[in-house]
């Protein structure tokens, strides 16, 4: 029979509420979507990285091909990114990546996600985003 001091059971019920209280510390945030665009034209990706800086570090976030062995889209011949990031609230922080993908052909058709990695090492991925060529 295994028998607790008042303060171990008190102690056990103050960390029970504290782990329910944490906050995420990285999201990936956007709609999953499918987009049909003709060739030759430009689309433009978007995703937002909600991530606590002080948990999280340095953060990578990028949009892959996952069609292509979720290659990463930083050519600057073919892609052109932009990236935003606000301070949301205390250590939380908004970061907006948007993709275009320049003069699409239909290489580019496929699966796209967006995926955000912590110095630490966590990793967030959002919905999948569909992209047909037509032309």
């Amino acid at each position: 029979m295994t028998c607790f001091k008042a303060p171990t059971v008190l102690l056990l019920v103050t960390l029970c509420v504290f782990s329910a209280e944490e906050k995420v510390t990285l999201e990936v945030r956007y709609e999953g979507d499918t987009i049909t665009t003709a060739r030759g034209s430009s689309v433009q990706l978007s995703c937002d990285a909600i991530y606590d800086f002080e948990q999280c570090g340095l953060l990578h976030v990028v949009w892959v091909h996952v069609m292509d062995q979720n290659e990463e889209l930083t050519d600057p011949r073919r892609f052109f990114t932009t990236v935003n990031e606000t301070l949301s609230e205390d250590t939380m922080r908004r970061r907006q990546v948007v993709t275009e993908i320049l003069n699409v052909s239909p290489k580019d058709a496929g699966q796209f996600q967006c995926q955000a990695e912590c110095e630490g090492e966590q990793t967030a991925m959002g919905l999948f985003i569909w992209i047909n060529i037509k032309g």
